[in-house]
């Protein structure tokens, strides 16, 4: 995937519910995501990029995410 500025991201941050399965484990249903706009790609890692998060509740504003770690995906090219 390559990213560019301009694309709309989505990640998830939070989970409506968690349901446990017969065996014990415990699973996220529901998931409930932030969504970004990306300002800016990383030139050194194109998979970090600055994003500005238009409906976070309590970041709001410039995030930096990452692929690897934030498994966002993208939802929208420009």
């Amino acid at each position: 995937m390559t990213l560019k500025r301009g694309d709309l991201v989505r990640w998830v941050v939070d989970w409506g519910v968690y349901a446990i399965s017969a065996n014990g484990e415990a699973h996220g249903r529901y998931p409930q995501y932030c969504h970004a706009i990306v300002i800016e790609v990383s030139q050194k890692d194109p998979e970090a990029i600055v994003a500005y998060c238009y409906d976070c509740k309590n970041e709001g504003g410039y995030t930096i995410l990452h692929l690897k770690h934030d498994k966002f995906e993208l939802i929208s090219e420009s």
